[in-house]
């Protein structure tokens, strides 16, 4: 071996024994995997406020008369699903001719053109998003004032 390599690997060697491997070199302990998956203080808070809003939101569904208190979150809802469906629709190069919305929770829009495999899944998808923005957005106090 030249004594340039000799050099170098003693350098290399003497400074991997001063400063510790990053994780990706070394093995992962059970205290790195119990560290990386233990929620902050932050994290547990917003747990707890998501487990009381769904289990509140499971009472007042099933008690005849407080699930009236979600009836307007019902159907907001329901017209997000149904302006997603028509959103597609245009993307698609559909004509849309009609979106209705039932006060009974349901909803019904009408197009003519489009792709079907575009248009049909983008209702549940389309009002999953916008709902997640709306409760990501309740987290930014600029974000939830816009």
């Amino acid at each position: 071996m030249s004594p340039l390599a000799a050099a170098t690997l003693e350098f290399a060697v003497a400074k991997s024994k001063s400063t510790p491997a990053p994780l990706f070199m070394r093995a992962v302990t059970k205290g790195d995997v119990t560290h990386a998956l233990t929620p902050t203080h932050d994290q547990k808070i917003v747990l707890i406020v998501i487990c009381v809003y769904a289990l509140a939101i499971l009472v007042l569904w099933h008690v005849p008369y407080l699930k009236l208190i979600l009836l307007p979150f019902k159907l907001v809802t329901v017209a997000l699903h149904e302006f997603s469906h028509a959103a597609a629709g245009l993307c698609t190069g559909a004509k849309i001719t009609s979106i209705t919305i039932d006060p009974d929770e349901g909803g019904l829009t009408r197009m003519r053109g489009g792709k079907w495999c575009c248009v049909m899944p983008a209702g549940y998808l389309g009002s999953s998003f916008l709902g997640a923005l709306m409760v990501f957005a309740g987290f930014d106090v600029l974000a939830s004032k816009i």
